[in-house]
């Protein structure tokens, strides 16, 4: 078995970008299989639970914002026939709750993962190694910055790791906060933390990566197809149209501009 950690942040993107929901999918295949266990210090799940509110709303408003820029441009410069594409368009607008109600089914995903993981306090010792990290101004603290619960989160992995070397076949982490915790290339971790990883302890900065050995990508996609995929997919044919349209309406301006329509000047 393969014990896992992701940092707040990757849990919060998995939340909140279409782009990472297969590797909730992932996630939960090797969970329920037995393959990994995903170690969850306290101090993430308080993340978590204080920010999935937040995640969820920002996803709410980032499409509401697309569609009326969609909206307006539409309505400047649609030309003959936009009427038609407005309506359209608020066919579209009173589907966009499915989005946020896919968001907030990807949440409680989340929170199901985080009932089966090894939950562990952090300690007073990851407190201290924390702190001696930001004395000494070793990474996470290398950029003036206050990265005091990130250096507790990287040291309550360490101390877990230690305590436990033989029970795992690998101890995996996995951030996205790249500027804290990598080197100048970010797929490698910053040499202050070159005590932590070796061997058997890997650094990642995508969680693709660190699960692409342990099963076949391809094959969970063909076997489960994504349930927001299925969720949402008629929404995205119809933003995918909305762009398209858009394009159109911004190149037949430019066109009409220039007095260059349909390969003839006129």
């Amino acid at each position: 078995m393969h014990l896992v950690m992701l940092d707040t942040c990757v849990w919060l993107d998995i939340s909140s970008q279409k782009s990472e929901l297969p590797m909730l999918t992932a996630i939960e295949h090797l969970v329920e299989d037995g393959v990994i266990k995903i170690l969850l210090p306290d101090l993430v799940r308080t993340e978590y639970e204080q920010n999935k509110d937040r995640v969820i709303e920002a996803t709410r408003k980032r499409l509401a914002n697309e569609f009326r820029v969609v909206k307006g441009v539409i309505e400047s410069f649609g030309g003959d026939g936009k009427d038609v594409t407005l309506e359209t368009l608020e066919d579209v607008n009173h589907r966009l709750p499915i989005l946020s109600e896919a968001t907030e089914g990807t949440v409680k995903r989340v929170l199901r993962l985080f009932d089966t993981a090894l939950v562990v306090a952090i300690t007073d010792k990851a407190k201290i190694k924390a702190a001696e990290r930001a004395i000494a101004k070793k990474a996470p603290f290398h950029k003036q910055k206050n990265s005091v619960a990130d250096a507790v989160l990287i040291e309550a992995f360490q101390e877990y790791r230690l305590e436990h070397a033989d029970e795992y076949n690998s101890f995996r982490f996995v951030t996205h906060n790249v500027n804290d915790f990598s080197a100048k290339d970010h797929r490698l971790p910053h040499e202050d933390f070159a005590e932590i990883f070796d061997d058997q302890t890997h650094f990642y900065n995508a969680t693709s990566q660190a699960v692409e050995d342990l099963l076949d990508l391809e094959e969970l996609h063909y076997e489960y197809d994504w349930a927001w995929e299925d969720q949402t997919r008629g929404l995205q044919e119809i933003l995918g149209a909305m762009d398209e349209l858009v394009d159109k309406v911004w190149y037949n301006r430019h066109m009409n501009r220039t007095g260059f329509y349909g390969g003839h000047f006129v």
